[in-house]
């Protein structure tokens, strides 16, 4: 193990209750933001359609999302001590990069291949990134979480997911 000059160990603890205060006001910000766009969803109107979800449906769940992940970095960033989770900018940009590049191929071949064939390489290639080396939990996240969804969205919102231009093709 390398041990670390004093200059060095300084500027690091330095670095990462920098960061710790970042997430925390960032984390108070975001939960700002969601309370407001809870209130501006409240108002949406009311949709008299039989069967189908009020013009609110998503925005609420928005609204969820965006506080109970917003709580949760704040949550984290209170609780976890200055020495543990903080990165160098160097070990975060290889990982950032790839991620993007991975949304962008995923993006593009969504609507040659469809949803479910372009989501289960995507999340199994971005699981592998994020360091999940357990077979099951690949195959369960990759081929489970596409058909979870496709499934979520077309039969309880009767949204449908692009099936692509090769399986248009087929039938």
């Amino acid at each position: 193990m390398v041990r670390q000059s004093g200059h060095l160990h300084i500027l690091n603890h330095r670095i990462k209750r920098e960061m710790k205060r970042r997430n925390i006001a960032a984390a108070c910000v975001l939960l700002a933001v969601a309370v407001g766009y809870g209130y501006q969803t409240a108002l949406l109107p009311a949709r008299t359609l039989p069967n189908t979800p009020d013009p609110s449906f998503f925005p609420w769940i928005n609204t969820i999302m965006l506080g109970v992940l917003s709580f949760a970095l704040l949550i984290q960033a209170v609780l976890r001590p200055n020495d543990e989770g903080v990165m160098g900018a160097q070990q975060a940009s290889v990982p950032v990069i790839t991620a993007l590049g991975l949304i962008l191929l995923y993006v593009v071949a969504m609507p040659f291949v469809g949803f479910v064939l372009s989501t289960v390489p995507f999340f199994a290639l971005f699981m592998v990134l994020h360091n999940e080396r357990r077979k099951l939990w690949l195959l369960i996240g990759a081929v489970g979480i596409p058909i979870f969804l496709f499934n979520l969205f077309k039969h309880l919102f009767g949204v449908p997911l692009p099936r692509g231009i090769f399986l248009g093709l087929l039938g």
